[in-house]
């Protein structure tokens, strides 16, 4: 009986982790219900803002590490990758610090030429134009990346004492 409480606890767990991942694309379909447009923005607001990370707390309390890692390694299946840690091949890598450098570029250029938007007709769709370039840079960084980047990031945001090189002198 014991053993059943915690499966389905981790089947509703692994349930709620696949829901906060999938809410913000439940969220970009709720326009095209023609609801009103006060429960249009409640909606989408709840799915793309609070709702993911709800459900992926409450997910991740109920499924544990082992639930987390089984969405996450389905996820990486369904990307073609490999399951778990992992080092990124070369190819691989550099494929993310493209889509990283594309990030980067999509989000500069809009602010330094003021037409570009209006340009490629961007204007009224600039809420998918973001999310659809941030879910990118985070495809780039978590799976495509692999164990490097997250290493790097974590090494990054880590203090370290830095001792100054010593002034060379001449002679």
């Amino acid at each position: 009986m014991n053993s059943s409480k915690t499966a389905l606890r981790s089947k509703i767990g692994i349930a709620l982790i696949v829901m906060g991942f999938i809410s913000p694309v439940i969220g970009l379909l709720i326009p095209f219900f023609n609801l009103s447009s006060t429960l249009t923005t409640s909606l989408v607001a709840v799915f793309m803002v609070g709702g993911p990370e709800v459900f992926l707390v409450i997910g991740t309390a109920l499924a544990g590490k082992q639930g987390i890692t089984l969405v996450q390694n389905k996820l990486k299946r369904m990307l073609g990758l490999p399951e778990g840690r992992y080092p990124a091949t070369k190819r691989q890598y550099n494929l993310a610090l493209f889509i990283m450098f594309m990030w980067l570029i999509s989000l500069t250029v809009p602010l330094y030429i003021p037409g570009f938007m209006e340009l490629l007709h961007l204007d009224q769709l600039m809420w998918y134009y973001y999310l659809i370039i941030d879910l990118l840079f985070i495809v780039a960084f978590v799976f495509l990346g692999g164990h490097q980047f997250t290493t790097k990031f974590a090494r990054l945001i880590t203090w370290e004492e830095w001792e100054l090189p010593e002034k060379k002198t001449d002679n």
